[in-house]
């Protein structure tokens, strides 16, 4: 699919002459006009990735204050919509009538009663200030994108998805004194930004709640255990489902636990082990499990109990926190033979040119042939890394765990009140969990309950299933990387003996974009953000993401110092032709950030800015 829409260099040359290289020929001063594509990208995707974490994790506090209503709550809010007789004659309608939507049920008056009775709840449960609260200290690394009169005006509120909405009711007895009702929809949390052009981006995060009705005390205090409690208990407590590894996921290619989705974790939520063991620790830990003589107990409803699983935080090489290089490693290229610099020049054609894969390198105790670049790169920096993410794991769950490499949250559906004389299924708020992932647990100093200061000592490079999962996640993302852009072997010795930095091969020509003028419209393609990005160019970056188990990645000539001051280029026969620099002699970058791989590649050879210079040439 890429290589139908990626190719690069040939869409950038396009009606433009051959310019000469000649040594007699001064550069060309030409004004281009730069706008950071990549940057306003790495600002929105953060944005929106954090305010709906925020979402998310409001909703959790706050969902004890929204989901329950009980008699003492109808009486105080003075409900017109979510009273008994109400519900129990909108139930009745629903059984006697076909409707293409549950809401069609509903008259005018009932429909904004519905909405009137909601905005009392939300506005009671103060769950709109926890979100502006929880984001105030985060608005000024947005700025730019948050062109607002008003700070607060990023988030447009709180509304309601009926399209998927439903009912239910069910008689505790025959005289209809004691009952439980139910009504589930979406919650809708709208909010805005803007884009590079200043156009506002306008988005809504949505999330399926359930509202339980009912007049019964210890239904309403056993519900709360399980909305409240279980979240963070369930992996504080060593529970079985909470902690995963790769044997319990059945992968064998440790480069996929950076990337898990829900096709991973569907299987394992069908065994009846899983419903007996969470049932269990429920009855265990619930403080309400001595109550007698009830009339219901928990079950699942069938054996589809794995709703979503979503990552959280994982191990990786990227700040977008951090300004500029967004945490990138520098590295330098020049002219010179020192170590540092044949080492550096090495990685740099290893992931630009030709990738030797045929080195002996030692992964999890076992001789393989592999990258040597790229392993002893890895090998420096992934305990950095690793401590990185192990430290705000232990500061957002309170686990000093030295074996998770990946931790998300788990749904689970179809989880319900069973009423066994009415044969009654009530539908229970979708309930979440943490759980942790490694590639191997088996010695977690957590799981195995050893004190803080007994940890044991990290395992060397050669035998970490944690260094081989990074290794392989990055060497697969670099050859997917080279397949689709097409990269071709470079032969140059000094960066002043080349023709060209970049060769490129296997392009195919679309003489649709003829718009290209500056390194911008460069830089945005090569990162797969053209301008189109938020549609076509969005989704092949996405589905470009998911081949290589990345969450980011750049790829883009720019300053080695500032952003802002970028060089100036002209493309002309199949090739992207360095100029000069906008405002100030300075040195050009190639910053590549993919998988493990963050780097800030700093051309210092004065032999390369002697004369005009090919950055990217189509073979």
């Amino acid at each position: 699919m890429l290589k139908k829409i990626l190719p690069i260099v040939s869409a950038f040359v396009l009606g433009f002459g051959l310019v000469s290289t000649a040594c007699s020929k001064k550069p060309i001063v030409i004004e281009q006009e730069y706008k950071p594509f990549y940057n306003y990208y790495v600002l929105g995707d953060s944005f929106e990735k954090e305010v709906e974490a925020k979402f998310h994790e409001a909703l959790a506090e706050k969902q004890n204050a929204i989901i329950y209503i009980d008699n003492q709550m109808q009486n105080n809010m003075s409900f017109t919509f979510f009273n008994q007789d109400n519900l129990e004659e909108i139930n009745k309608r629903k059984q006697n009538e076909s409707l293409p939507s549950n809401y069609d049920l509903l008259s005018q008056r009932e429909k904004e009663a519905l909405d009137n009775d909601l905005n009392k709840i939300i506005k009671t449960s103060q769950i709109e200030k926890t979100i502006l609260n929880s984001m105030s200290h985060k608005l000024t690394f947005y700025e730019t994108i948050l062109k607002f009169k008003n700070d607060e005006f990023w988030f447009k509120g709180i509304s309601y998805d009926f399209n998927n909405i439903d009912f239910g009711y069910l008689s505790l007895d025959k005289e209809n004194l004691n009952y439980i009702a139910n009504i589930s929809f979406d919650l809708v949390f709208n909010y805005q930004y803007t884009d590079i052009d200043e156009n506002l981006i306008k988005n809504k995060y949505k999330e399926e709640i359930v509202i339980t009705i009912t007049n019964q005390d210890s239904i309403i205090e056993d519900l709360k255990f399980l909305t409240n409690d279980l979240r963070k208990n369930l992996i504080k407590d060593r529970f079985e489902w909470a902690w995963f590894d790769a044997y319990d996921l059945r992968i064998y290619d440790y480069a996929e636990i950076f990337s898990l989705s829900n096709s991973d974790f569907e299987n394992i939520f069908r065994f009846d082990k899983f419903e007996k063991s969470f049932i269990n620790y429920i009855l265990k830990n619930n403080p309400n499990t001595e109550t007698t003589n009830k009339s219901y107990k928990f079950a699942f409803k069938n054996d589809e109990r794995f709703k979503n699983f979503k990552s959280i935080d994982k191990i990786e090489n990227f700040n977008p926190d951090q300004s500029k290089k967004y945490g990138a490693k520098q590295l330098i290229l020049n002219d010179t033979y020192e170590s540092d610099n044949k080492f550096n020049t090495d990685l740099f054609k290893s992931i630009f040119g030709e990738l030797i894969n045929d080195d002996q390198i030692i992964l999890e105790n076992k001789l393989v042939k592999g990258n040597k670049e790229i392993y002893k790169f890895l090998s420096e920096e992934y305990l950095n890394w690793l401590n990185e993410f192990q430290t705000r794991f232990a500061q957002n769950l309170g686990i000093n765990s030295d074996s998770v490499v990946n931790y998300g949250e788990i749904t689970l559906d179809n989880f319900c009140l069973y009423f066994e004389e009415f044969n009654y299924y009530h539908p229970v708020n979708p309930i979440s969990y943490y759980t942790a992932i490694s590639v191997n647990n088996l010695n977690d100093s957590y799981l195995r309950e050893e004190e803080l200061e007994n940890k044991k000592m990290p395992l060397k490079v050669e035998e970490d299933p944690i260094f081989k999962a990074i290794y392989q996640n990055t060497i697969n993302a670099v050859k997917i990387f080279q397949e689709d852009y097409g990269t071709k072997k470079i032969t140059w010795n000094l960066l002043s003996d080349s023709k060209q930095l970049i060769s490129l091969k296997n392009l195919t020509n679309y003489s649709n974009l003829k718009n290209f003028s500056s390194i911008s419209d460069v830089n945005a393609e090569l990162s797969l953000l053209n301008q189109n990005f938020n549609t076509l160019g969005k989704s092949e970056r996405d589905y470009f993401l998911n081949k290589t188990n990345s969450s980011s990645f750049h790829f883009e000539f720019n300053n080695s110092e500032e952003l802002e001051n970028i060089p100036i280029i002209e493309m002309n026969n199949n090739q992207i032709i360095f100029k000069k620099f906008k405002d100030q002699a300075s040195y050009i970058s190639v910053d590549f950030n993919l998988s493990f791989l963050n780097l800030n590649f700093v051309i210092k050879s004065d032999k390369f800015y002697w004369f005009e210079r090919t950055l990217i040439e189509s073979i």
